[in-house]
C-alpha cells in the first residue's frame, strides 16, 4: 500500500503468526491470500465544515518491486460491498468506490498499476448540536438579556462576562475535538470568535449605558440634548420629561421645540433625562446586536449548508 503509515500483521497478539498464513491459488490464476491486519494511511481532513463535514480518503494498492509488465492489478468491480461493515458511531460510510490508474515515473518507462478505494465518510453530527452547537446558541441569547436587565439590578456587565467565559470554554472542547490544520478555519471557530467579539463589545456598552445612568445631576450640553439624547429616544421610544407623546403632531412640536432651544428642562430633571438616554442605548444596542447576530448566523451556518450541497 503506497500511502500507509503503519501497517500491522494482527489486531491483537493472540492473532500472532497468522501473517504466515498460505495463500490459496486456483487453476484459473487467482490466488487469495487473506489474514488479519490493520493498516493506518494518511487521509487529508478537512474540517472547515465540522461538525457537519465530509471526507474523501485512499487507500492506494500498487508495487513498487515489480512494473506493470511483470505484476498488474484491476479491481473485480467498480463497486465494494459494504453489508457485512461494522456501523461507527461518530462515521458514516455513503460510499465506496474502486478505481485502476496506471502511473508512470520519469525513472522508468515502464506503467506502474494501482487499485485506489475511495471511502467517503461523512460525519453524524448529533453529538456535537445537541452538545455543542445549540448550547452555544442559547448562551449567545443571554447576551442580549443584558441589554433588558435594569441597571439597577447590577448584573449587567457580569452577565456579558460570564457568556464570553461560557463560550471561551465551549471553543476549547471545540479544539479538542478538531485535528490540527493550518489549511481551513472552521466555520464553528468563526461563529464562537464571532460570538466573543459581539459580548466584547455589549460589555464595552453596557459600561456607557451604566456610566450615563448615574450620571446624576451634572448639566446635559446644548448640542448633546438636541443631536444625540433627543433622537436617540424618539427612535426608541423612550418619553423624555416635558415630552407629551399623544400622537405624531406632538411628536413634531417637540422635536420642533426641541432643534430650537425652547424646551426648558430644569435642574431637577437633568437625572431622569440621563437614565432615560441609558435606556435609550440599552434599546438600540438591544437592536443591533439581534440584527448582527442574525446576519452572523446566516453567514455561517448558510455557507456550512452549501458547502454540504456541493
Amino acid at each position: 500500500m503506497e500511502n500507509t503509515v503503519n501497517f500491522r500483521f494482527s489486531i491483537s497478539s493472540e492473532f500472532f503468526g497468522l501473517a504466515d498464513f498460505r495463500p490459496t491459488i486456483y487453476n484459473d490464476g487467482s490466488v487469495y491470500y487473506n489474514f488479519p491486519t490493520v493498516i493506518e494511511a494518511l487521509c487529508p481532513i478537512d474540517v472547515a465544515n465540522f461538525p457537519f463535514d465530509s471526507q474523501k480518503c485512499e487507500l492506494i494498492f500498487g508495487s513498487w518491486a515489480y512494473h506493470g509488465f511483470s505484476l498488474d492489478f484491476s479491481p473485480r468491480s467498480s463497486a465494494v460491498d459494504l453489508s457485512s461493515m461494522k456501523q461507527n458511531v461518530e462515521w458514516e460510510v455513503p460510499k465506496l468506490t474502486v478505481e485502476r490508474h496506471v502511473v508512470y515515473y520519469g525513472c522508468c518507462p515502464e506503467p506502474y498499476p494501482d487499485v485506489t478505494f475511495y471511502f467517503y465518510l461523512k460525519r453524524k453530527p448529533a453529538f456535537y448540536v445537541t452538545n455543542i452547537i445549540i448550547p452555544s446558541i442559547m448562551i449567545t441569547i443571554l447576551v442580549a438579556l443584558g441589554f433588558i436587565l435594569p441597571v439597577s439590578s447590577g448584573e449587567k456587565v457580569s452577565l456579558v462576562i460570564t457568556v464570553m467565559l461560557a463560550m471561551s470554554v465551549f471553543q476549547l472542547l471545540v479544539a479538542d475535538k478538531l485535528p490540527p490544520s493550518a489549511e481551513a478555519t472552521p466555520w464553528i471557530v468563526i461563529f464562537f470568535n464571532f460570538i466573543l467579539g459581539l459580548s466584547g463589545v455589549s460589555t464595552i456598552l453596557q459600561g456607557v449605558v451604566i456610566n450615563v445612568f448615574y450620571r446624576g445631576q451634572k448639566d446635559i450640553p446644548n448640542w448633546l440634548m438636541k443631536g444625540v439624547i433627543t433622537p436617540a429616544c424618539l427612535i426608541t421610544f423612550v418619553t423624555l420629561p416635558g415630552m407629551e407623546r399623544t400622537n405624531c403632531c406632538a411628536k413634531k412640536d417637540d422635536v420642533e421645540k426641541m432643534t430650537k432651544g425652547k424646551l426648558e428642562t430644569e435642574t431637577s430633571d437633568n437625572a431622569t433625562i440621563w437614565k432615560c438616554f441609558s435606556n435609550a442605548i440599552d434599546r438600540l444596542g438591544l437592536a443591533a446586536l439581534s440584527l448582527t447576530l442574525m446576519i452572523g448566523c446566516i453567514v455561517v451556518f448558510g455557507n456550512i449548508t452549501n458547502a454540504e450541497s456541493e
